[in-house]
């Protein structure tokens, strides 16, 4: 294991230090609400979309899933449900290739968003991570607030479709230590991935195109 690994391994120094009302499935409350108030009211015939990006372990998934418990016309959708299906040449992919390639957002906009600003039901296939396909269909009403949550959602030519933009930004240090600690995947895999979300960050800049920034801490 290289140094940097083990240190990814190991909590960071300030983990663990939270404000006092740490009590939202991990987010303060205040950030939390003040997020609420924020979303726009959904549009007369169609869903508003809301969309939390963040890099990977930021807390994206926990703060979307805190916003919908919080409030009953919130429905998620999640990102990882436009992964792959992987390639079998991945390994060799550069990280601008994989910042484009893990994730098929094509099929996200023509599944998901481009139904929704329409009015009309968005149906998609949910893809499956140990079996590396396509399973069961997800049907997605356009009615409420329908947030979705993932990286790389903020690319430039996605960023029209949002009616809010939330970005989760969590220190480096913090995300791989949360990586590492899901024990899901292996050092080489976790810096292939850290590597183009690096390239994406760099690229595009998703910060600047969030309506508000919040911290994952």
């Amino acid at each position: 294991m290289t140094l940097a690994a083990a240190e990814a391994r190991s909590p960071p120094p300030n983990a663990g230090q939270r404000p006092e009302d740490y009590d939202v499935m991990g987010f303060p409350q205040r950030d939390v609400s003040e997020v609420l108030e924020r979303l726009p009211m959904p549009r007369p015939g169609r869903a508003s979309l809301v969309c939390v990006e963040g890099l990977g372990g930021a807390g994206k998934s926990t703060l979307a899933v805190a916003m919908a418990e919080a409030r009953a016309d919130i429905c998620v959708a999640h990102g990882d449900d436009f992964y792959g299906p992987e390639e079998t040449d991945w390994r060799s992919w550069s990280p601008r290739d994989g910042s484009q390639r893990y994730f098929d957002h094509r099929r996200l906009e023509r599944e998901l968003l481009q139904p929704l600003r329409a009015g009309l039901l968005a149906r998609f296939q949910r893809y499956n991570w140990p079996t590396n396909t396509l399973a069961e269909w997800i049907d997605i009403r356009p009615h409420g607030i329908v947030v979705v949550e993932g990286v790389y959602l903020l690319r430039q030519w996605l960023r029209p479709y949002w009616d809010f933009s939330i970005y989760v930004d969590t220190p480096r240090e913090l995300r791989q230590h949360r990586l590492y600690a899901r024990g899901e995947n292996d050092e080489g895999w976790i810096a292939r991935w850290a590597a183009a979300e690096d390239y994406y960050e760099a690229a595009e800049q998703p910060e600047q195109g969030a309506d508000a920034i919040i911290k994952g801490y």
